[in-house]
């Protein structure tokens, strides 16, 4: 770790793999748990590493749609005034998606194993692979801050998710 925060936590995020995926995208009309499984590298124990197991709570998306009645405007040009008026006129069509995530401690664990953190990490994803849970995820990321590592994972299962997610709100009405 740095003394820059900052850059820890980018470094951090960038460093993410994902070796395996929840089977599932999130769910659409109900919450999702993501049985996490993080494998990270002691930087200060050659051939120590780190497997943290816990699960994240994903909420179901809500659909917000913005108040435009209460949208007021000062010093704006007449094109942007016009947009706006625009906007107001057709705010039945605009919709955005918001995802809630809570991070659960109460099935957290960590162990120190002996072993290189890709080998470490091959076993657990063929352990979790094996146990045919479709909640999984195994994550590979930095041991500090390492939970900048279940924030990634939570973004990209969100990107992965909003697609199926937007389709299903829609086809039962509840989107327009």
């Amino acid at each position: 770790m740095s003394s820059n925060p900052e850059f820890d936590r980018w470094y951090a995020a960038k460093q993410v793999k994902i070796l395996l995926s929840p089977s599932r995208t999130l769910e659409t009309f109900d919450s999702t748990l993501v049985n996490y499984h993080l494998v990270s590298e002691l930087a200060d124990r050659p051939g120590k590493t780190r497997i943290r197991e816990g699960r994240l709570e994903a909420h179901r998306p809500l659909v917000i749609t913005p108040s435009f009645p209460d949208i007021t405007s000062e010093g704006l040009g007449p094109e942007a005034e016009e947009y706006l008026e625009f906007l107001k006129n057709t705010r039945d069509t605009l919709r955005v998606l918001r995802y809630g995530c809570h991070l659960k401690s109460d099935n957290f664990s960590e162990q120190i194993v002996t072993g290189e953190r890709d080998a470490v990490a091959r076993r657990v994803k063929d352990e979790v692979v094996a146990s045919g849970d479709p909640s999984a995820a195994v994550l590979v990321g930095e041991d500090d801050p390492w939970d900048v590592a279940l924030v990634e994972l939570w973004h990209r299962e969100v990107a992965r998710s909003a697609g199926k997610n937007i389709k299903e709100l829609n086809d039962s009405g509840l989107l327009f």
